[in-house]
């Protein structure tokens, strides 16, 4: 921990550093010279990088503060791991990917953590609404597409019970089926979704659920 914070100490001299020398290079060209150590080689990819990252997190977590620790931490690890020629081929990719993941898995716990799922969820509404509703719509698409390829019965009582609100009472009479079929659906349902969501966006299905929910 310790160290880690050294490391973040060091970086935040590189927020608007750069040097006139390296800002010809590109990013293969900087790469090994940041390997053997080179704080001004380092300096200009983070410089280069700092905000676009920045940027990319903060359409996920929504939160100024937030964004800046995680990206504080992408450069650590990016830092602390210069020297793995098999972990880092290429500067960008892993700085982007790095903290897609690390977004993920802050989203991923928020959904037991009542305190960031908080966080998240108040600093929604401070975007564009535009822009909250593009992401809400593309997991709506992607629940739709995941439940594309359920039985009908299934998706008929996600829909019913979820989406239009109906009792599984409701749902049962509706579809002419039993009250425990309703409900053995829906468990159904939320479980093929939960393991959708977690597997392929990395985030939970709590939080997939409550983004829609709230923003269209």
């Amino acid at each position: 921990m310790k160290n880690s914070l050294c490391i973040k100490f060091f970086l935040n001299s590189f927020k608007s550093f750069s040097v006139p020398f390296y800002k010809s290079f590109s990013d293969h060209d900087l790469l090994p010279l940041i390997r053997k150590g080179d704080q001004d080689a380092y300096g200009e990819l983070y410089s280069r990088y700092y905000q676009p990252i920045f940027r990319s997190l903060r359409k996920y977590l929504r939160s100024d503060e937030l964004s800046e620790d995680v990206t504080q931490n992408v450069f650590v690890k990016f830092w602390e791991q210069r020297e793995e020629p098999t972990v880092i081929h290429e500067p960008s990719a892993w700085l982007f990917t790095m903290a897609k993941r690390q977004a993920f898995n802050f989203l991923q716990r928020a959904a037991t953590e009542y305190t960031a799922l908080g966080v998240i969820l108040d600093n929604y509404p401070k975007v564009a609404q535009t822009e909250n509703e593009v992401i809400a719509r593309d997991y709506l698409a992607f629940i739709e597409i995941t439940l594309d390829k359920l039985p009908e019965t299934t998706r008929e009582v996600f829909r019913l019970c979820r989406q239009q609100h109906k009792t599984y009472e409701e749902a049962a009479d509706i579809l002419g089926i039993s009250r425990s079929t309703v409900k053995k659906h829906m468990i159904r349902s939320m479980s093929i979704l939960k393991e959708a969501a977690e597997n392929e966006l990395g985030i939970s299905l709590t939080i997939l659920l409550a983004i829609v929910t709230t923003h269209l």
